[in-house]
């Protein structure tokens, strides 16, 4: 709750941070506005600016130092959990949304992770008849968005980062519809949350029985009663509409920077892949038995690294991994390397972002095949462009 709270105060302060002459600020720019900054969520948006260069476990702690402890459960609620076995959550929920009209999957902002989980869900729920994506986090002024085929620096804050970038490339070029639907400024939480049902709810009725996916922000999900706002932007669409949405949480059992800090349910298990919990009886884990918030809780592994990366994002098979031409840089470290697709615009969001710190530490990018344009930028603002073919 004391996280939430912050969220209007955070939306007015985020264009003061956009502002930047570059859009991605390496490490020891980020650490330094650490320093000096006195705002109380500095580290939630220095968890945002670490996640757009790819710096994966530095987020985390930066997050982590931002929020409070662990959760914990009780031993009935451990007992409760360890009923249910982990299935594929990409089957289950591709199975599960052939019923389904409206299906509304969440992030928490700072984790990439759960944008390429939502960009595997794609295909398959396109293949079932889902043909609208909204998302919280598209700004209603990009209009050409859907004729360009790809997001650009003003499409958004948060949609700047490479894999909310890869989710609404992939959108676009399987033939989905994308908009916007966050409420406007000046707004309480309860009328926020109005709002955006509203706004949704004008696009289910101006395309009557059409097939929808929402991706949000973490609490918006809410189903159940959500106290601060009486209801959430799911609940409010559900009263508004009449649909009983498809609900799924990503961010409760996604990992933290350590172990102990993970939510208790992740740490009795040990996940090969994405996952939702189901019993026998076909009933499936949403939280603690007599509390309903949500249909589905998705646990997501816990990550491993290849060559300096998260695993995952190779998930979906459809990227891979590429060699920065580390002896053609010119530049002085650190650097970030930005991978530009060849025929998009210079303000276009890049495919992939990595920071080299030296010349020798190795990391690769994570590419889909086709042409780049690699932009090099070290602490000074110098830049070189490179170019490399993706096979």
């Amino acid at each position: 709750m004391k996280l939430f709270s912050l969220w209007l105060a955070l939306l007015t302060a985020l264009v003061g941070y956009a502002q930047e002459d570059f859009p991605y600020q390496l490490s020891v720019q980020i650490e330094e506005k650490l320093e000096t900054d006195t705002v109380p969520w500095k580290y939630q948006v220095a968890a945002w600016e670490y996640s757009y260069i790819g710096e994966y476990q530095k987020m985390l702690e930066s997050w982590d130092a931002g929020t409070g402890g662990p959760a914990t459960i009780s031993s009935e609620e451990a007992a409760y959990f360890q009923a249910f076995r982990p299935v594929s959550a990409l089957d289950y929920i591709l199975g599960r949304a052939v019923n389904e009209q409206l299906i509304i999957i969440n992030e928490a902002h700072h984790q990439p992770r759960h944008r390429v989980f939502t960009t595997q869900l794609l295909q398959g729920l396109y293949d079932h008849g889902f043909r609208f994506l909204g998302l919280e986090a598209l700004a209603e002024e990009d209009t050409l968005l859907q004729e360009r085929g790809y997001p650009i620096q003003s499409s958004g804050y948060y949609t700047k980062e490479p894999q909310f970038g890869n989710l609404i490339r992939e959108a676009i070029r399987i033939g989905y519809t994308l908009f916007p639907y966050e409420a406007g400024p000046g707004l309480n939480g309860k009328e926020r949350e109005i709002e955006q049902a509203r706004n949704i709810q004008q696009i289910l009725e101006e395309n009557p029985g059409a097939k929808v996916l929402l991706h949000c922000g973490f609490a918006h999900v809410v189903e159940g009663d959500y106290p601060a706002w009486e209801k959430a932007m799911a609940g409010r669409l559900k009263e508004f509409t009449g649909i009983d949405p498809l609900t799924i949480n990503q961010e409760r059992l996604s990992e933290r920077s350590r172990p102990e800090l993970h939510n208790p349910y992740l740490n009795l298990v040990e996940l090969t892949e994405p996952s939702v919990f189901v019993r026998e009886d076909g009933a499936v884990f949403n939280g603690p038995e007599g509390k309903y918030e949500f249909d589905i809780r998705v646990g997501h592994p816990i990550t491993t690294y290849v060559n300096g990366r998260p695993d995952w994002l190779l998930e979906g098979g459809k990227k891979r991994w590429l060699d920065i031409p580390v002896k053609e840089i010119s530049l002085s470290f650190p650097v970030l390397v930005l991978a530009y697709r060849a025929e998009e615009s210079e303000d276009a969001v890049p495919v992939d972002i990595v920071e080299l710190k030296t010349a020798e530490e190795g990391k690769k990018l994570a590419l889909y095949p086709g042409g780049y344009r690699l932009l090099l930028r070290n602490a000074a603002g110098e830049e070189q462009i490179l170019t490399l073919e993706a096979p």
